[in-house]
């Protein structure tokens, strides 16, 4: 009986560190909001408890006209492999 209870003491005592390690890796990655003082996450550019505007640390939002042009160009690709799999549909029938 206190093999199982050795077993299930390190099972336990391993899961608390990978919990501590967890915690450790997102404490690294939170700041205080200056509007309502919550700790949020640093790639956040708005605060989920007070709405107020967050400056994201080591993050930049990309430029809306470069966002268009990527979204612009995976569906041009999108809509070119369609084509594509319709053609050898036809094709190898």
């Amino acid at each position: 009986m206190s093999k199982k209870t050795t077993v299930y003491e390190d099972e336990e005592r391993k899961k608390e560190e990978r919990i501590q390690k967890r915690k450790a890796q997102i404490e690294k990655h939170l700041v205080t909001c200056p509007h309502c003082g919550e700790r949020v996450l640093d790639h956040l550019t708005k605060c989920p408890k007070c709405g107020g505007v967050l400056t994201p640390r080591g993050y930049t939002p990309m430029d809306p006209k470069k966002e268009r042009l990527f979204k612009t160009i995976g569906w041009v690709i999108g809509i070119l492999g369609v084509i594509a799999v319709i053609v050898l549909a036809i094709v190898l029938n």
